[in-house]
């Protein structure tokens, strides 16, 4: 049996045989929960060094990560060879060391944030810390001790299980090491929180045997293979016990993070997937993610219906943040018939949710596309980085730091934003939107071939997107493709009834990109 690592809450290191091995060092075990984390449980020496001693020169910071190291091998005892040093790098065996980060609560049922130990007064370190804590810390509480478990062990938002909601079940990860449990772990639970968010459902440790629930069972198995790790994931219906979604994933070391964002996007669209072809044929209300994202006056004004539908108690930060969203939609996509109206209705119901869930990344994100909306760049721009500040990987929240970043002129940063959000979930799903923000940025920065490209591709996803087809117009035109513009200008009509050159050219036409860039030839064209 290996040693244990634990993060979540205080750090903790158990040997084989339940001895306690802790070191008592602030740096010490500040070192266990770096190299805890790490990919594949090692880290740079000199990237050791920097996030433990930013504040010394070269030497002496060389010299205290000796001493610390020393410390720890001592602290170890007979178990040291779980310390593993080479040239250049220090790291711990995954053959004898199983990382633990499962959440742990407090009597109250409060989240007990990673680390929650350690205060190492270093700048770089406190930086890297509070990401950490951000990434795994819980967003909300836990079981109460003042509400024993019945049904089912829940670990997410707290519903009560009379309500009736939608859950997903996630049993503990099966695995063949430490590092592979930890990337396994790691997966299914950011693909599963993110997609709890978004359905909503209850997340649930497991369900208890005869339960009567609407909902699905997410399994995973990790086995290490090499230096490689492979993946293999199944989704489940709880009522039957039916098996509805399997996918094998690799994830491979030389490309660790980008493997893992790819898994849990995968996973996390299955999830929604399954949740909007099972929930309202069982009677359980789930958010209608696929219209919310749409370019369909119709399916967009049915979510609003939906979303505003709710009884009061099932009301959520999400959920408002949600009508605000797809009110920017219609705005943008020239589909209501009053925008003023609108963009006051997505302003107010995004302030309803932020009064509701001030820290929400969602919310928070909404609210920033809405101040780009109404052209308060600073304002957007603060409430954008306050968002990815509290989930650097949320998908809404760096594609409103893009929008944010690009009104004040800083593309290349937005375009960083842009290609981190379009690996998560939400552009797996709805990737035409994802599309035309890069398109938009990639047009601020002249590369006016790979702008058209993206605005192709949005169109080959969504036929309906109009943002899209003025793109294609524009660039086409530009670049002297008179026959590829008349076709995208044919297209445009006959989903935008109303369109004429002389309407895009007007001030209110929603083609600020294109106007900025210089762009306007094709409204003088007579296509």
């Amino acid at each position: 049996m290996p040693a244990t690592l634990s993060l979540m809450g205080t750090v903790r290191l158990r040997g084989a045989d339940g001895a306690d091995l802790t070191p008592r060092g602030q740096k010490a075990r500040g070192a266990l929960a770096l190299l805890g984390t790490a990919p594949d449980l090692r880290l740079n020496r000199a990237r050791l060094q920097d996030l433990l001693w930013s504040e010394r020169g070269r030497q002496r910071g060389s010299d205290s990560l000796r001493q610390m190291l020393r410390e720890l091998r001592a602290a170890l005892g007979a178990e040291k060879a779980i310390l593993l040093t080479g040239v250049g790098w220090v790291g711990l065996d995954p053959e004898r060391l199983r990382i633990d980060l499962t959440p742990v609560y407090d009597a109250g049922g409060a989240p007990i944030e990673f680390a929650a130990d350690l205060d190492i007064p270093d700048p770089e370190f406190e930086t890297w810390l509070r990401d950490m804590r951000l990434r795994l810390t819980p967003e909300s509480d836990g079981p109460s001790a003042l509400q024993p478990w019945t049904a089912l062990a829940l670990a997410g938002r707290g519903e009560s299980l009379a309500a009736g909601g939608y859950v997903v079940a996630l049993p503990p990860v099966e695995s063949n090491g430490g590092r592979a449990h930890a990337i396994g772990a790691m997966i299914v639970n950011e693909a599963a929180a993110r997609a709890c968010e978004m359905i909503p459902a209850v997340l649930a440790d497991r369900v208890g045997a005869g339960t009567a629930r609407t909902g699905i069972q997410l399994s995973a198995i990790c086995y290490a293979a090499g230096a490689d790790c492979a993946l293999m994931v199944a989704i489940c219906d709880i009522a039957t016990g039916a098996r509805c979604w399997t996918r094998r994933f690799t994830i491979g070391a030389a490309d660790e993070a980008a493997a893992m964002r790819h898994a849990v996007a995968q996973i996390a669209v299955a999830l929604l997937d399954r949740a909007r072809r099972t929930g309202p044929a069982a009677q359980v209300q789930v958010f209608p993610v696929w219209d919310v994202f749409s370019y369909s006056r119709e399916r967009l004004e049915a979510a609003d219906r939906v979303l505003a539908g709710w009884a009061p108690e099932r009301q959520s930060a999400v959920g408002l943040a949600l009508r605000s969203y797809l009110r920017n939609t219609l705005i943008c996509e020239r589909l209501t018939d009053d925008p003023a109206r609108c963009a006051d209705e997505a302003e107010a119901l995004a302030q309803q949710a932020r009064d509701l869930a001030p820290a929400h990344p969602v919310v928070l994100a909404v609210a920033s596309l809405s101040a780009s909306e109404r052209r308060d760049a600073v304002g957007a721009l603060d409430l954008a980085q306050a968002a990815c500040r509290n989930d650097p990987d949320n998908v809404l929240a760096c594609h409103a730091l893009s929008q944010a970043l690009s009104d004040v002129g800083r593309d290349l940063e937005a375009l960083e934003a842009t290609e981190r959000g379009a690996r998560g979930a939400l552009a797996e799903l709805a990737p035409a939107s994802w599309l035309m923000r890069r398109a938009v940025v990639q047009l601020r920065l002249g590369r006016l071939r790979d702008a058209e490209n993206s605005a192709a591709a949005a169109f080959a996803f969504a036929a309906d997107n109009r943002s899209s087809l003025r793109f294609l117009a524009a660039l086409r035109y530009h670049r002297g493709d008179l026959a590829g513009a008349a076709q995208a200008l044919r297209c445009l009509r006959r989903i935008e009834p109303d369109f004429s050159l002389e309407l895009m050219a007007g001030p209110d036409y929603p083609v600020a990109p294109l106007r900025m860039a210089g762009l306007m030839g094709i409204t003088a064209s007579g296509l």
